[in-house]
């Protein structure tokens, strides 16, 4: 689960020990002992409830008012933490500016220092500065001349769709400082340039991508769900007058909700997506956001997951006869993803055999290279199988996810793994589960 607690300090780029150095340090401060260190942290973030005394000290620490921790109880107080409130700016690209500076300026604040080098102040990294250099045209607008053109805005979209592609096949840890960089130079161009109304639209389009990128391989990798970055990522895209881009940001965004136990919200950010694109886009983009919301229910235990599915199937299978072209960034959305949806929703209503076979019919047309997808989908294919009381499957089919898994960075492939893993310690003695147990410990060591 991602407490309160974590993302506090994860805003702060504070690890446990840095948490409980500087509450020792206040407390100290202010007469009151504490003698919590590193583990007295872990133990609050799974669920042990620290003494008021204490609670009233990271208040302070956190610049929440003391008033919080009688209002409310813990670790609910903990929502009102500064850093994690939504931006209050406005709805326009003055806005939407100011609220993309704002993410990209924390994200420098918050990397750990072996990424620090790579982006401080106007410092790009290496892979960014190559492929200015690799157009003098746009590299020549970029870094020189005080108005740009259709070289430079064109160059950065094409590092955006670079970007988006490789999401897939290596997971979110190149991705996140890759996206960080990029969005801090798209910013600057939006707030230090000249550029026509179209240029600036696409300028904005650009950046709200690149957030919502950011925002995803944060999740990716340290299941978080950003919720600043994405929030920041949709205003980018509301001042591009993309409606449809904007309500990809909210898909993307429902999926890391859903992931970090906020499924209510989840799908609140799908009806809105839906809302929004309906009529506006094409029916493909109307299908993928239908599975996501399918998806929000799923984990509610809503059986209205199988219309939205069922809705999605139909809309998919007509999309190829309609016209309209489909937005680049919706390429992803295929019927392989919609039968693991398909699947993933049986799984989380308790229908292990459906799974199973649907998660096969997935396989079957998975492109070789959506890595972290195939790795997903095998480890949930697993416990599929492990419900079914079948372990020799169950473990043959988790070996396979692990093949993958070790070829790519993503916590959101490997964590399924693990708890299937600790799904299976009452069964630990049976060689195959122990082979299989043993590898998670040192394949996925953490």
């Amino acid at each position: 689960m991602d407490h309160p607690l974590s993302r506090a300090r994860e805003a702060r780029g504070w690890k446990p020990p840095e948490l409980a150095r500087r509450l020792r340090g206040l407390g100290a401060a202010r007469g009151i002992p504490v003698g919590t260190g590193k583990d007295g942290v872990y133990r609050w973030e799974a669920g042990r409830c620290p003494d008021q005394p204490t609670q009233r000290l990271i208040a302070e620490l956190l610049g929440i008012q003391e008033e919080a921790v009688d209002q409310y109880p813990w670790p609910r107080w903990l929502s009102l933490d500064p850093l994690q409130q939504p931006s209050r700016h406005t709805w326009d690209a003055t806005g939407a500016i100011q609220a993309l500076a704002e993410v990209s300026r924390r994200e420098i604040i918050t990397m750990d220092r072996r990424h620090f080098t790579l982006l401080t102040g106007t410092t790009l990294t290496t892979s960014l500065w190559a492929w200015l250099t690799a157009d003098p045209a746009a590299a020549g607008q970029i870094t020189r001349a005080r108005r740009l053109g259709e070289n430079a805005v064109a160059h950065i979209e094409e590092r955006v769709r670079q970007l988006r592609h490789a999401d897939d096949i290596d997971g979110g840890g190149q991705l996140l400082t890759e996206t960080a960089a990029a969005l801090e130079l798209v910013v600057r161009l939006l707030k230090d340039r000249s550029y026509t109304d179209p240029h600036g639209a696409r300028l904005h389009a650009a950046a709200a991508d690149l957030a919502r990128m950011h925002a995803w391989a944060t999740f990716d990798i340290h299941n978080t769900c950003a919720d600043s970055v994405f929030h920041a990522a949709l205003r980018s895209a509301h001042a591009s007058a993309d409606t449809a881009l904007g309500s990809h940001i909210l898909a993307f965004w429902s999926i890391a909700a859903n992931n970090t136990d906020r499924p209510a919200d989840a799908e609140a950010m799908t009806n809105a997506a839906l809302a929004a694109a309906r009529g506006r886009t094409t029916l493909k983009v109307e299908a993928m956001l239908l599975s996501r919301r399918a998806r929000a229910r799923a984990h509610q235990r809503n059986p209205a997951a199988f219309t939205d599915l069922d809705q999605a199937t139909a809309l998919l299978e007509s999309a190829g006869q309609a016209s309209g072209e489909d937005p680049e960034w919706v390429a992803w959305f295929d019927h392989s993803e919609l039968l693991g949806a398909i699947a993933s929703t049986h799984l989380d209503m308790n229908q292990p055999h459906q799974a199973e076979d649907t998660f096969i019919q997935a396989a079957a047309l998975f492109p070789a290279e959506r890595v972290r997808t195939h790795t997903l989908f095998l480890a949930r294919r697993a416990d599929a199988q492990w419900r079914q009381n079948d372990p020799e499957h169950a473990c043959a089919t988790g070996h396979q996810a692990l093949d993958l898994a070790e070829e790519i960075s993503s916590h959101r492939a490997a964590g399924p793994l693990r708890q299937l893993a600790a799904s299976m310690n009452q069964q630990a003695k049976i060689p195959v589960v122990r082979e299989f147990r043993e590898r998670i410990a040192t394949t996925l060591a953490t």
